[in-house]
């Protein structure tokens, strides 16, 4: 800083001249001007606003692809950090007083420096990890890619693409060239919610066989999932249903093992219920509501459900490891003749009869649908372990209680011979807050304008487009980036709240690996604690460091989890500039040169 001190008359002077003398500093000034700023920080609040808005109706990843990454928004912010350096030039030479306002400018540069930094070198990805598996050393980003395999030299080739934010259309298609080959492929649609619809179709080829097609929903969980098994080899068929129930088709109905009733109650809305025991009692409670339109079953403990009567009616339910059967019902109870009966329909004095018979432990047995062919539908069996729990028939179109909370399953088709077809599909728009999975429409074409067939892409798969006798395939997800160290999940807790199942704290113990060097390390992720590697007092403080943070974890399997992974080498520099804006302020506001009291107000344009 000048240690002379000019008067303010003499500094305007000076500047003045100097800016009629130089071209170089009118150019300076010009850039420096507050008009600019105006324009450029005007353009940037609208930019912003419009971001917001596209986030909170859209995602994130609209407002970065068309405002926060966009090329002109960050040529946008490369101009005003030229504005605000030139405008730091315009008071040159610096005196004591200009201290506070430099400092101010310099940081809001090296904050927007860093940020782009960030923004351009640095990623953000997931990785899932499981407990004494392989070490791995990928993860998958946010960025989503196209990948061709070319039928010139089978070799892969990635090329950014996002259909989301791009959304092709027959009016603005997007072509990429397939490497070493004439042609291209061309994507011109986009769905947000693709759907596999699976059907079969009815066949005489040696490999089709005796086919079924459930669709099992549940309004609770506002989900609807088909479930299309098929008797190959003569061979059972068996589904996962979420790692909570299993779906098994077979060729023969299996023997069944009914468990007996090992009490009976007669539960009245106004009275004490009647039990009849003819084992150990089960300790079951069942309440009838004074209308006898609903039905409350608890365990010893207190824990259970209610439930709608007319729903429940002669169909199984289970609470508390145990099937519960409402056999009977009368809305005007009374006796006659020794003989339970209804004086009324009206719910005077509501009674039920209620069977309840003991199952396997739900911690040892888990629930199952079996069914087999029989005639033109199927013949199925529920069961908790060895025991049936209710037994039936359906032909397509109809529709049975599972007994697992509100599910339903409905026989959607049953063919003698047949095989499966897979046909995707763009499926409704979804309420906002919930994502289907994306996909685009894409065709080969050739050079002279020969296309091939139309195909849905969906995240995550791949497939094959073939126009003539060429072919290519195709695939589009999210990318995976390597890592210059692998990492292992070596344990995973999560601790509870005193006295409940509320998780209160996620801990992901986490082996990391460099690849060169080969050495290891332990680190731990936990709420709100991330783990970091190398995580070194210079990484950290440089921001060349990758950060684990737990995201999402399986209740059902507490053997793996998901972290999120963060690098972000302009981390630094954010830093630096956030704190000396602050720094700048404070001089500004606070600090008096030579004792003397100052205007922390910006001079106007031209003024020392």
């Amino acid at each position: 800083m000048s240690a002379t001190v000019v008067s303010a008359p003499a500094r305007a002077q000076k500047i003045a001249e100097r800016r009629k003398r130089s071209v170089a500093w009118q150019i300076i000034h010009w850039l420096g001007s507050l008009q600019l700023a105006l324009i450029l920080l005007a353009t940037i609040a609208i930019a912003c606003a419009v971001a917001t808005f596209a986030e909170s109706s859209f995602n994130a990843k609209i407002a970065q692809a068309y405002i926060y990454k966009a090329p002109w928004f960050q040529v946008w912010l490369g101009v005003l950090c030229l504005n605000l350096f030139s405008v730091t030039l315009t008071r040159w030479p610096w005196q004591k007083r200009h201290v506070g306002f430099v400092v101010t400018h310099y940081g809001i540069i090296i904050l927007l420096i860093g940020a782009m930094i960030g923004m351009h070198t640095g990623f953000e990805g997931n990785v899932t990890l499981h407990k004494d598996a392989l070490p791995v050393n990928r993860i998958t980003t946010n960025r989503s890619i196209i990948q061709v395999e070319s039928p010139a030299d089978s070799g892969i080739y990635l090329m950014s693409f996002d259909a989301e934010t791009t959304r092709p259309s027959a009016h603005r298609p997007r072509t990429f060239a397939v490497p070493g080959t004439n042609l291209k492929i061309v994507a011109d649609e986009f769905s947000p919610n693709l759907l596999r619809e699976q059907r079969f179709i009815t066949s005489e080829a040696a490999n089709a066989a005796p086919s079924a097609l459930l669709r099992l929903s549940s309004k609770m969980a506002d989900q609807t999932v088909d479930v299309p098994l098929s008797l190959r080899g003569g061979q059972p068929a068996e589904r996962d249903f979420f790692g909570l129930a299993r779906i098994i088709f077979r060729p023969v109905a299996a023997e069944v093992s009914r468990p007996p009733v090992q009490e009976s109650q007669m539960v009245f809305a106004k009275y004490a219920p009647i039990r009849h025991v003819n084992d150990t009692p089960t300790g079951l409670s069942i309440h009838l509501s004074e209308d006898g339109s609903k039905v409350t079953i608890l365990s010893p403990e207190g824990t259970g459900a209610t439930y709608l009567r007319s729903e429940i009616m002669n169909k199984p339910v289970v609470e508390a490891d145990a099937l519960i059967i409402l056999a009977n019902y009368w809305p005007d109870f009374a006796m006659k003749n020794g003989k339970p009966v209804t004086v009324s329909d009206s719910p005077n004095n509501p009674a039920a009869l209620v069977h309840i018979s003991q199952l396997e432990s739900s911690k040892t047995a888990k629930p199952s649908l079996e069914f087999a062919p029989a005639d033109d539908g199927i013949v199925y069996q529920l069961r908790r372990g060895a025991q049936v729990v209710a037994t039936g028939s359906a032909k397509p179109g109809e529709s049975f209680a599972l007994g697992w909370a509100d599910w339903h399953a409905e026989l959607i088709q049953f063919l003698p011979k047949a095989e499966l077809f897979t046909e995707i599909k763009p499926g409704p728009l979804l309420p906002q807050g919930r994502q289907g999975i994306p996909g685009f429409r894409a065709h080969l074409e050739t050079a002279e304008g020969k296309r091939g067939s139309d195909q849905w892409v969906e995240s995550g798969q791949i497939v094959a487009l073939s126009v003539g006798t060429q072919t290519a395939r195709l695939g589009y997800g999210l990318e995976t980036k390597p890592l210059p160290f692998s990492l292992r999940l070596v344990d995973f807790k999560v601790p509870r709240d005193e006295g409940t199942d509320t998780p209160s704290d996620f801990v992901a113990t986490i082996e990391f690996r460099d690849s060169v060097t080969g050495e290891a390390k332990t680190g731990v992720a936990q709420m709100n604690h991330p783990a970091s590697f190398p995580g070194t007092r210079l990484a950290n403080w440089t921001g060349l460091t990758y950060k684990f943070s737990q995201a999402e974890w399986n209740p059902a399997n507490l053997g793996q989890t998901t972290l999120q992974v963060l690098y972000d080498p302009g981390w630094l520099l954010k830093w630096i500039g956030s704190l000396s804006i602050c720094l700048g302020i404070a001089i500004m506001f606070y600090w008096t040169p030579g004792g003397r009291s100052s205007n922390p107000s910006k001079p106007p344009e031209g003024s020392p």
